[in-house]
Parts: C-alpha cells; structure tokens; sequence
C-alpha cells in the first residue's frame, strides 16, 4: 500500500514518456512558491490561460494546466480514501501536513514519515517531467530542479500586505489574519524542509517577485516573458 500513490500517479502519466517510441523531453515546467497570501493560485490559473492561448496561437493544442492541493484531493478519490480524513489534510491548519496524510492513510498501513515523502517527492517528479504543467507549492521548485525546460518562481511580499490580502479575500479580522499567516508559512516550510531533508535555499528559484510591487496582471507578464526566455513557449 506504500506505494499506491506513486503507482497511480504512474499509470496515469506512462503515456508521455515516450512518443513514437522515443523517449520524451523533460517539461517544460513553471512552479510557483509562495508566502501565505500572495496569491499563487489565481497567478497559476491566468498563466495557464495565457499559456494556452499562445500555443492555439502556433497551432498546438493547448494543454497547460496547474495543480497544487487538488493531486491530493484526486489522488485519495482513486485511492478510495475517507473523504472527511482527506479534508483534513487540506483544512487543518494546527496539525503537520505528514501526520494528516498518514492519518488518511491509516485505515491501510501505517508509514512513516519518510515513506509518505518519498511517495511524494515521486508523483510530483512525475507530474513535472510529464510537462505542460504549472505547480503551486507542494516543493515543486525543488523537486524539479533537474528540468531544463523550467522556471521557478517564487512570490514574497511584505507580512503587513499579506495580512491586508488575506482580511480582503478571507474576510478575517486582522489579528487572525496574522495568526492565519503566521500558521500557513510554518507549515509551508515544514513541509519543503521533509521533502529535501534540509533548509530551503533562495538559490533554487531563477526569481522572486514581490506582488505587493507588481499588479497581477504586470505578474502574468513577466512570468510569461521569463518563459519565453527559457524556451518553455
């Protein structure tokens, strides 16, 4: 059962590893970092479209998508695991990400913490060698270092703009908004901290854009123009 994730994940993307009996090119990949309340998600979505658009534009189908905590949300739907415990592992926010997914999982065997980031560390790298693909979070930046065809981003912006960001979209007061930050950035950098074994390096982004600095749209731009850049479009 260890390896079920992994295995699906697998099967689903067999496909693109070769074509016409040739082995594929990596990527291309474009990951997204990000600070609690910088908005990665609806950045994710917009580049998606662009990205698309641009490839109709050259005559290509457009296949371009992002996925952050959705993977797990299908995953466990395939795995046929609770849903209620698969909600958890989304919403908890007082509880580590790794001892959620190993509760989910508890119903089967018990794994450790090693084994359930291995597993991880897996369907992501799949994911982002299959390419055409935008991945928010999740430690897709270091995980696919490896990639030619990549860009990494990452998103940083002030903890007073991101409180604002936060009571605007959330509708929370600000002390709670504070709170709320404060929770998500801790359990964002323990999370990438299991999956490299190690302390995240700034080194591992090719830039770091501060969205309190840009507007979206000035964002979607920039990550596109970088992009191109790159070769990735």
């Amino acid at each position: 059962m260890e390896n079920l994730l992994y295995e699906y994940m697998s099967k689903r993307f067999a496909h693109s590893q070769e074509v016409n009996g040739l082995p594929k090119d990596l990527g291309p990949v474009i990951t997204l970092s990000r600070q609690a309340g910088c908005g990665a998600s609806k950045l994710a979505h917009d580049l998606c479209t662009q990205l698309n658009e641009i490839a109709v534009k050259s005559g290509k189908a457009p296949v371009w998508h992002f996925i952050n905590h959705e993977i797990l949300e299908k995953s466990a739907e395939k795995l046929n695991l609770d849903p209620g415990k698969l909600n958890q592992v989304i919403t908890d926010k007082e509880r580590g990400i790794m001892d959620q997914i190993i509760e989910a999982l508890s119903s089967h065997t018990h794994k450790s913490d090693q084994k359930i980031m291995k597993t991880m560390y897996e369907v992501i790298r799949q994911i982002a060698e299959q390419g055409n693909v935008i991945i928010v979070g999740r430690g897709g930046a270091t995980v696919s270092q490896h990639i030619p065809h990549s860009l990494h981003i990452k998103l940083e912006a002030p903890i007073q703009w991101r409180c604002s960001e936060v009571m605007k979209k959330l509708e929370y007061s600000r002390e709670y908004s504070m709170e709320y930050i404060r929770k998500m950035d801790e359990q964002r950098q323990m999370y990438v901290q299991r999956m490299i074994q190690g302390s995240e390096h700034s080194f591992g982004y090719d830039v770091i854009l501060n969205p309190s600095r840009f507007n979206h749209q000035q964002m979607v731009q920039m990550i596109i123009s970088m992009a191109g850049l790159k070769g990735i479009h």
